[in-house]
């Protein structure tokens, strides 16, 4: 504060020294936090120089009390005036200093927000001090060292209220506890105590999950305004639609001790664009039932998979019957790596999916009999098994299918399914897709076999072409290339030289085996 106060011109400081005619021990022992009778007499003092003028700022130390008050004829200018504790004095005396001039006024108060002596409500002060310490978990009562008055944004609040924020100490534990001016309790800093340091929300379940869904719903209410949840190790946070502007998505965060907002707010285009996520509203999300909702999650991971990567809740464009939230849940082992196990999991804690990664699958690539037959499983669990698709392609990494797209009609949608489970692409128009061309699951299961497991080395044998391979196998119904009378389709393969591929050709065959078309 030093670098921009400075003494009015031609205005002298006043010092004034009371002596409480107390002993010293007793002194010693009283402060303007421990003892009423010792914070009246400051305060006394410092109200006989500033009368009823509007605050900026109070602070109160065991040791000092100080104020940043309104003055001058149209109060636009402010002074601080201090009152301290002479502890070298046996006395114990207080001293009054000031003013000392804001030479620029509020602009060093960011933002500017004075508030009148009412607003503060004196008379609360005490019971607040002294209920602050049990709204900071340390292991031992802490002890009050500091509480600072100032205007302050509340979560779910428009206007900027009163507050006051409590330094809290407990050995080597300490944090923030705020309160409003009239007693009640906006949360804590506890970053700085062992159960905010030793914090893991994806592990532990003995967190108010419940007490925080209520508190996010009492923020931004109950409709269907969040886009996505996520879990970290030391907060929970949310994207939900903002309560001013609907285009703009904000982000709120709660921290295991308080609840606030970002600083910055995104296009709500990242999720409607994309289709990653619909809204859904957080008290249907399952964030009060997160333990569970994890130990279920837990209960499918395969063994020695049982590392947490990361925790998220969104509602994904309906497939099928599913059209609700999804809490996907991702596992890695001991060793770390990229590989993932994915366990999607309802609200109810009901599971939805599980996706292994390629070292623990029981197929080599999706290019292969099995690999196809997971794909078929997987897609008809994502998507339905009513479901109709244009065409299903296979790779040895992946699986797509492609579809008409629910939520945009008119257009299509591709799922990919790989090694994070299925998920959803972006929506474009159709090409040449005809909903005459659609076919079902129980068409598409009725391929020969052989088709898969004999024809590639046969094909890569014709092409003569050295060290080639199957790269990509597409399923559909022939159009708008070829037309079977009797409804039969088509499978069509690629070959080429790995890695690019280069070199390729491809053949086309009926589900009955027959080769219908090829070459290079």
């Amino acid at each position: 504060m030093a670098n921009f106060l400075r003494f009015r011109s031609g205005v002298a400081p006043l010092i004034l020294i009371v002596s409480l005619a107390l002993p010293f021990s007793a002194a010693a022992q009283s402060t303007y936090l421990n003892n009423k009778s010792t914070y009246d007499l400051a305060w006394q003092m410092l109200s006989a120089q500033i009368g009823d003028s509007d605050l900026l700022w109070l602070r109160v130390e065991p040791d000092s009390f100080s104020v940043i008050a309104a003055t001058g004829q149209n109060g636009e200018e402010f002074n601080l005036w201090s009152v301290r504790r002479n502890s070298r004095d046996p006395g114990s005396v207080d001293e009054l200093s000031g003013p000392m001039h804001m030479a620029d006024g509020p602009k060093f108060i960011i933002p500017p927000k004075r508030f009148s002596q009412a607003e503060l409500q004196f008379s609360k002060l005490w019971s607040i001090l002294s209920a602050a310490p049990d709204n900071l978990p340390t292991k031992k009562p802490g002890t009050v060292t500091a509480a600072v008055a100032s205007r302050g944004p509340v979560l779910g609040r428009a206007d900027w209220p009163v507050k006051w924020n409590i330094s809290v100490r407990s050995e080597r534990e300490h944090g923030q506890v705020y309160a409003l001016a009239d007693g009640q309790f906006d949360g804590a800093d506890i970053s700085h105590t062992e159960r905010g340091r030793k914090m893991n929300l994806r592990t532990q379940s003995d967190w108010p999950f419940d007490f925080a869904e209520s508190r996010f719903a009492g923020v931004i209410g109950t409709g269907e305004h969040v886009f996505e949840i996520k879990v970290l190790t030391h907060g929970v946070e949310i994207d939900a639609i903002s309560l001013t502007d609907p285009a703009t998505v904000q982000d709120y965060r709660w921290n295991g001790g308080s609840f606030r907002r970002g600083i910055g707010s995104k296009p709500a285009s990242i999720y409607t664009l994309t289709g990653r996520s619909q809204p859904f509203s957080i008290t249907k999300s399952g964030l009060a039932r997160l333990p569970q909702i994890l130990d279920a999650a837990r209960a499918e991971a395969p063994a020695g998979w049982n590392q947490i990567d990361g925790v998220e809740a969104t509602r994904p464009p309906p497939a099928g019957k599913e059209s609700g939230v999804l809490w996907e849940i991702k596992f890695q082992n001991a060793s770390g790596g990229r590989e993932k196990v994915v366990v999607r999991v309802r609200p109810d804690a009901s599971i939805y999916s599980v996706s292994l990664p390629e070292s623990l699958r029981a197929f080599d690539s999706y290019l292969s009999i099995k690999g196809m037959s997971d794909a078929f499983v997987q897609f008809q669990a994502t998507l339905g098994t009513d479901a109709k698709f244009f065409e299903m392609i296979f790779r040895e990494d992946r699986a797509s299918i492609v579809l008409p797209d629910p939520q945009s009609p008119g257009n299509v949608v591709e799922y990919t399914l790989g090694s994070s489970g299925v998920s959803r692409g972006f929506s474009r128009p159709r090409i040449m897709e005809n909903d005459a061309d659609l076919i079902t699951f129980t068409q598409a299961a009725g391929f020969h076999h052989q088709l898969v497991t004999d024809v590639p080395e046969m094909l890569i044998k014709a092409f003569k072409v050295e060290n080639a391979e199957v790269f990509l196998i597409k399923l559909w119904n022939g159009a708008p290339f070829y037309k079977d009378p009797n409804g039969a389709l088509f499978l069509q393969m690629r070959v080429g030289v790995p890695p690019q591929h280069s070199n390729s050709g491809h053949a086309v065959f009926r589900f009955d085996g027959e080769y219908v078309d090829g070459g290079r």
